[in-house]
């Protein structure tokens, strides 16, 4: 008795009795640990997509953190300088002059 191999057909791929051969009845743990794997796959690129797009997004707000820290360290700059207090006291109407003697040490 020899086993006579069946043509594939498509309207039996179509149909999906394709799957009563026994080639598929016996190997279904095995396509069930393929699909399985393959959907680990899938879940597992979606993953690194979303940490991908987190990252970006943080490397975009330490980079605006940085230009704003360097504007406001500039500003804190400027408004402490010497020169400018006396001009902001000048201005207030203030009678506190700056000190034209240096400070004395004594010992």
């Amino acid at each position: 008795m020899r086993m006579e191999k069946k043509r594939l057909s498509l309207q039996e791929v179509l149909s999906g009795n394709i799957f009563t051969r026994d080639f598929f009845k016996r190997q279904y743990k095995l396509l069930i640990l393929i699909a399985v794997l393959l959907f680990v796959y899938i879940y597992n690129g979606f993953q690194c997509e979303s940490q991908e797009r987190r990252i970006q997004r943080l490397q975009t707000e330490i980079k605006d953190a940085r230009y704003e820290m360097l504007d406001l360290s500039a500003e804190y700059t400027k408004l402490t300088r010497p020169s400018h207090i006396a001009e902001q006291l000048a201005t207030s109407g203030s009678n506190i002059k700056e000190s034209t003697t240096p400070p004395i040490m004594v010992k």
